[in-house]
């Protein structure tokens, strides 16, 4: 008998306090959602300005944005400033990918895409089938490495999973 009254006694306490539990999530979820445009520079689930996938290089100093061609199988890179919105054109030749399967470590370069005459660009591409298979694959951990301004960076690449029909 006092079991049973124990075990009503929790249900009433408890039922109270997961109810005010959900109410406050609503409330901070909400208030979150009103201030959403704000604070979504440094939110690297977000897409980039041409609808990439963001790389951190540094602590926020500068972006990498990929995208990748399914059907061309290319992948595009654009070097971004640290708020992921404009474009950053550098001298650098190529961007080095680095990708490790298992021990074995590869490197690729991503060549520097200049429009004539231009000694500098944010934009460099490869359309390499291996690159591209390497960096679809989920057993696959992958770098690219950048120097903006004499200063070398690393990016991790991560994978992004989308499907067939696109």
């Amino acid at each position: 008998m006092k079991i049973g009254k124990l075990l009503l006694l929790l249900c009433v306490f408890t039922v109270p306090v997961s109810l005010a539990g959900c109410t406050s999530e609503k409330t901070d979820t909400a208030g979150h959602e009103e201030g959403h445009d704000h604070d979504h520079d440094h939110d690297h689930g977000e897409a980039g300005p041409h609808g990439g996938h963001l790389i951190e290089l540094g602590e926020e100093a500068y972006h990498l944005e990929w995208t990748h061609d399914d059907e061309a199988k290319a992948l595009t890179f654009y070097v971004l400033d640290g708020a992921a919105k404009q474009e950053v054109k550098i001298p650098a030749e190529n961007l080095q990918i680095n990708v490790t399967v298992g021990d074995e470590t590869k490197s690729w370069n991503v060549p520097a895409v200049r429009a004539d005459g231009e000694d500098t660009t944010a934009l460099f591409e490869t359309n390499d089938p291996d690159v591209f298979a390497l960096l679809s694959d989920d057993e696959t951990k992958a770098t690219i490495d950048v120097e903006i301004e004499d200063k070398p960076y690393q990016g991790e690449i991560e994978h992004h999973h989308h499907g067939h029909s696109h």
